[in-house]
Parts: C-alpha cells; structure tokens; sequence
C-alpha cells in the first residue's frame, strides 16, 4: 500500500502545481482592477483618429503625406 503511495506522489505533485497556477491565473485574469496597469494606457488612442505619435518629432502628420 505504501508504495502504491510513493508511486502516486510526483503526478500528485504536478497535478495539484498545475491546478494552483490554474486558479492563480484565473483570479489575476479575471480580476476588477482599478484601471489599466500601466499610467499611459489611456493615451494610446488618440480622439484625433490617426495612428502618428504626437510626442514623436519625427512622425509625420496626414497632412504631411502626400499622393504620388
């Protein structure tokens, strides 16, 4: 009986290891957060509707492009 045991010890270990990281996934997942984890997550879109970065000197504007 005992070694019936010892036998069934490391999948035992692994399956309960797994069901732990399962849990602890889910409950950061699903979890209600204050907000975005980053400060700036809300400034990435832009009410303006173009896809530039305003802050980089170098992108060029829509009005900068032209057809040719």
């Amino acid at each position: 009986m005992l070694r019936d045991l010892t036998a069934l010890t490391p999948p035992l270990v692994v399956c309960g290891a797994f069901l732990i990281g399962v849990v602890l996934f889910l409950r950061r997942q699903m979890g209600t957060g204050d907000g975005p984890a980053h400060g700036d997550a809300g400034t990435d879109i832009h009410d303006d509707r173009s896809n530039a970065d305003t802050d980089d000197p170098k992108a060029a504007s829509s009005d900068d492009r032209s057809m040719s």
